[in-house]
């Protein structure tokens, strides 16, 4: 897992900031998820398949615990590269945890001494549904289904047997001005940032003016660096704790660049004299040089 992905994934795992990213895509800026509800489901388990272990490893996953019962388990998954295999990733994510639901309900009669034999699970024992949105941070298309990595046969009979798998997939620098402004918690100048809604100009004149408090500065500041590659948000975070408002950061970074840009110039000028000075030697010496060889010339 690279450092983009270690930011983002540590700021998406805010319960704060997960129900804002799922209240904004999923229920289009009202607020339905609440923080609170939210708890780990872990996930991150060593499978076999094929007499082979293999470990499945999402970023964020959470239970949605409404009046203390499970009401749908939340995926979200970070993407920056375009890896054409995440719609398999995903989906052995989503029956891993499945699986886990069906393991708990085996466990659970187990202890109660309940044998449903051959059904496994008692009728009642169903599991709740899993869904997962990839935040996609690339430009480059990702394939967004299973079947689009398929390379599917021409026999129509047995086309309407294959059965797909599509993503949930949320292209970040897709979304309009509008999209990005119904974001909340600090993902939202994430959002902003790789809005194609946004122009440079309205960013800079918003992140100046804005007074909001970053509750998670670090992992915040962290994510900015690793999408605009500006190690500027590294240096700024090191000077502020959590709490800090929007326009200080913006403020910093001001500062910041024009400190950058008057050791730019001292370099400038240093340069310049430098290069004036060697331009001043190499004319005096054409100049010695021509003095010489008007003596030569006056004592032949």
């Amino acid at each position: 897992m690279g450092q983009t992905d270690l930011a983002s994934n540590s700021l998406t795992s805010h319960p704060d900031v997960f129900a804002d990213i799922i209240n904004t895509i999923i229920y289009k800026g009202r607020t339905v998820l609440e923080a609170e509800n939210l708890k780990p489901f872990y996930v991150n388990s060593t499978i076999t398949k094929s007499g082979r272990l293999r470990g499945l490893y999402r970023d964020n996953c959470m239970e949605d615990l409404r009046g203390g019962i499970r009401y749908v388990i939340w995926g979200l998954e970070n993407q920056y590269v375009p890896d054409r295999t995440t719609p398999f990733k995903v989906m052995g994510y989503n029956f891993t945890a499945y699986d886990r639901q069906i393991e708990a309900f085996a466990a659970y009669n187990k202890k109660h001494d309940i044998h449903p034999y051959v059904a496994h699970l008692l009728p009642e024992q169903k599991v709740k549904p899993v869904i997962t949105l990839v935040l996609y941070y690339g430009n480059e298309e990702i394939p967004d289904s299973i079947c689009a990595m398929m390379d599917i046969p021409e026999d129509i009979s047995i086309r309407k047997y294959i059965q797909d798998y599509k993503l949930n997939l949320i292209k970040l620098r897709k979304l309009s001005k509008r999209q990005a402004n119904l974001f909340r918690s600090d993902f939202q100048y994430i959002a902003k940032f790789l809005s194609e809604g946004y122009n440079k100009k309205e960013l800079s004149k918003e992140l100046k003016t804005s007074s909001q408090i970053l509750t998670h500065t670090k992992d915040t500041l962290h994510t900015l660096a690793s999408i605009t590659g500006d190690q500027r948000y590294l240096t700024a975070q090191e000077s502020y704790k959590e709490g800090l408002a929007v326009c200080e950061v913006a403020e910093t970074l001001f500062q910041m660049g024009v400190e950058e840009s008057k050791k730019e110039l001292e370099q400038q000028k240093a340069a310049l004299a430098q290069a004036q000075s060697t331009i001043a030697e190499k004319n005096a010496e054409i100049e010695r040089l021509r003095a010489e060889n008007e003596r030569l010339k006056q004592t032949q």
